[in-house]
């Protein structure tokens, strides 16, 4: 008698939506999430096992063997192959490119995640070094404490900036020594003591703990606490309460704020295992570190945008600091939203969601309001700690020279010779945004962007800050060649140069993407800054989040007024979003903090509500223009994404989709439209948007679009994407 074979269905990282079916060897069970190489067409490819006792719908000789099963230690859990399989779903992406985003590239290439890797840990001699004798030499006293709490990789060595000249000294007094590992003998993770410092809870904190540990569901919380009223202290409280009972915890941050400090803060407050999934690992160790998380020996798992894939064996907690930030939503490829990941996951492996910020997103606080989330308040900041004030200084009716009114230079004066730190924030990196002729009005555009391009001063060079192309500077006009070209504009370079000029006995720190390109630059800065010496730090966003400066009295915010004229109509919110987020450095001890304002809309109802009243009162104003306009949160959207080389292409294309989609009197389709940029890298980007008032018919509209554009000649011609829930219309 012949037994029928087993078949199973494979995910394959391909553009194809959908999986394949395979026929197990013979005597061998399908294991569900199991790596698999499979022949497809004239390859072979590395697939994953999402179903097991599958049915095919098609003629089983035409079916083919899978060729091996890869170990069970690379296996993507249960837990995460079903989030894969929603969010494959929901975002409409191919399921295999959805598990190849999930796994570590070390699994996407067929190898073990079990591979020995090198850790510094103390020798025995090391341990017995008393840690005050190290008082004169802080970088190896700093080294000895990290260590104490457990061996570190060479890259979490790296990231805390610890250097190699310390590691070396260490190693040559034989107080430390590289030591191979074999994963496979790890232990699950243990709490030991946990180290409070001299932090006291506010009531409002006591008594905000209090009514999460004694709630009953699972609703995901929104805690809206402003900046400086200690949100921090619930996350680590609500890890704290996990970890006592075995389970794991799950941090996610965004990128911006991935720094030592917060990582040090985690480490000075937990004796247990943390890992942190960064950009700086290398493959093994990724890999390393999601198979830990996976086996339980990590109890804390700090991360950005993609750790929200990470396994916990015993989840504890999710947490999402910063909640509102764009940059947990993935812009190009699998589209998804890290953030709304996490709450499902929450929802999956019942687990409590915590979703922290300051300037929480209008879609977070609607749900709050319709009871999807449960919505918490932190309003106050410590006793002694006073709120910032803000003030507008109206440029329609004041000179404005290199970027400065003479009303803010003199408060900027006045701060530092009181002893205190000024923080300067434009979110405009280079010299000067503009390159204009003085004589024809010609203008330095990018030839593959719709933008100009950016003249750096430190590189003599003009940059494209979309794409990336480099030019020399320009010394004629490349127009009417007249010697007439200036720079328009500023940015952190002129403002640095500007406030050298003006306050030459004091130190002027820049901070942004160029100069903090060395590593160890930007924590070298900020040791500076936080040695509390009279200075200025001038910057962008990179300082907008995450960072406590104690000794900085003053805020000033130029030119931020590009927010209200924007064709995206999300911007007026994220303008306030980033106001709040800066603003909230000036302060954050017991020094009361001003933010000054620079503005031609100092009149705008909404800006003036935001620094008058606050942030709930502005949000609160946006979400009922936003029923009004019937815009998102109140309706929903997804963009059928177009670009080709042509933007005639990308246009006929998306007009084909419009025309063939079936219509009904519930789903708009709008467009085909230009994306706010429409060029860029060389290509033309056309949108299509798609509303509708529920997210089922968005979904049914969308695979009808998937349908159509998957049958289009055109097709070929152009790269098309669906971005469901969308950020931005760029």
């Amino acid at each position: 008698m012949t037994t029928e074979p087993n078949y199973v269905a494979v995910a394959v990282a391909t553009p194809l939506r959908r999986s394949f079916h395979y026929r197990m060897p013979a005597g061998l069970p399908g294991r569900r999430g199991a790596r698999v190489r499979v022949p497809f067409g004239n390859r072979t490819l590395l697939g994953l096992i999402t179903e097991t006792d599958a049915t095919p719908d098609i003629d089983r000789s035409r079916i083919k063997e899978i060729l091996e099963i890869l170990p069970e230690e690379g296996d993507l859990p249960e837990p995460i192959l079903k989030l894969c399989l929603w969010a494959s779903d929901y975002y409409q992406h191919p399921i295999g490119e959805v598990i190849s985003t999930a796994q570590p590239n070390q699994l996407r290439r067929g190898e073990s995640p079990l591979d020995p890797i090198e850790s510094l840990t103390l020798t025995d001699r090391g341990r017995s070094v008393d840690i005050e004798s190290l008082r004169r030499a802080p970088a190896q006293r700093r080294l000895f404490e990290i260590l104490q709490k457990g061996s570190n990789t060479r890259s979490n060595l790296s990231l805390l900036d610890v250097s190699a000249q310390t590691i070396r000294v260490l190693i040559d007094k034989n107080w430390a020594t590289w030591q191979s590992n074999n994963p496979s003998e790890a232990t699950p993770f243990s709490l030991g003591e946990v180290s409070y410092g001299d932090i006291e809870l506010t009531g409002e904190q006591s008594d905000l703990l209090q009514q999460i540990e004694a709630r009953s569901s699972n609703v995901p919380l929104l805690l809206h606490g402003v900046t400086g009223s200690g949100k921090t202290e619930i996350y680590l409280r609500m890890i704290e309460a996990a970890l006592k009972q075995g389970k794991q915890a799950l941090v996610l941050v965004p990128e911006i704020g991935l720094t030592p400090q917060t990582i040090n803060r985690f480490r000075n407050r937990f004796n247990t295992e943390i890992s942190v999934m960064h950009s700086g690992l290398t493959d093994r160790e990724r890999a390393l570190s999601w198979w830990r998380a996976n086996e339980g020996m990590t109890g804390i798992i700090l991360g950005t945008r993609s750790a929200v894939f990470t396994p916990l064996k015993r989840p504890g907690v999710f947490i999402v600091d910063e909640e509102h930030d764009a940059s947990y939503k993935q812009q190009d490829g699998f589209r998804y939203s890290a953030r709304d990941l996490a709450v499902l996951r929450g929802q999956f492996e019942k687990a409590p969601v915590l979703l922290g910020s300051a300037t929480p997103s209008l879609e977070s606080l609607h749900n709050g309001a319709t009871g999807k989330y449960e919505l918490l308040r932190l309003t106050k900041r410590p006793p002694g700690v006073k709120p910032e004030t803000y003030e507008l200084l109206d440029t329609r009716h004041l000179e404005v020279r290199d970027g400065f009114t003479r009303a803010l230079k003199s408060r900027i004066k006045t701060a530092l010779t009181k002893g205190e730190q000024v923080l300067v924030f434009i979110n405009r990196r280079g010299f000067a945004p503009v390159m204009m002729c003085n004589d024809c009005g010609w203008i330095a555009h990018c030839r593959r962007c719709d933008a100009k391009l950016t003249y750096h001063l430190n590189t003599n060079t003009l940059v494209c800050h979309h794409c990336g192309s480099l030019s020399h500077n320009i010394v004629s006009c490349q127009s009417c060649n007249s010697q007439s070209v200036v720079a328009i504009g500023v940015g952190t370079q002129r403002v640095e140069q500007t406030l050298n000029n003006l306050f030459p006995d004091y130190p002027v720190h820049r901070v942004d993407r160029d100069s903090t390109r060395r590593k160890g630059s930007l924590e070298d800065t900020l040791e500076e800054i936080n040695k509390g010496e009279p200075a200025i730090l001038v910057g962008t966003q990179l300082l907008a989040k995450g960072h406590h400066f104690p000794n900085v009295t003053l805020v000033a915010i130029l030119d931020v007024d590009s927010g209200f004229y924007s064709a995206d109509f999300r911007a007026v919110e994220k303008l306030g979003q980033m106001l709040l987020q800066v603003g909230g450095r000036a302060g954050r001890a017991d020094k009361p903090g001003t933010v000054l304002i620079q503005t031609a809309f100092a009149t705008n109802p909404l800006l003036t509500q935001l620094v008058n009243t606050g942030y709930a009162d502005f949000a609160a104003e946006l979400l009922s223009e936003r029923a009004e306009a019937e815009l998102p949160p109140y309706t929903f959207q997804a963009i059928i994404r177009a670009e080709a080389t042509e933007s005639s292409t990308a246009r006929e294309f998306l007009s084909l989709i419009e025309k063939k989609a079936p219509k009904r009197d519930s789903v708009e389709l709008l467009g085909p439209i230009p994306a706010i940029m429409e060029k860029r890298a060389g290509r033309f980007r056309q949108m299509l948007i798609v509303a509708a008032p529920r997210r089922a018919l968005i979904h049914k509209a969308i695979e009808n679009v998937i349908s159509i554009a998957e049958n289009l000649p055109e097709a070929s011609k152009v790269r098309w994407s669906i971005d469901v829930d969308p950020i931005d219309l760029f």
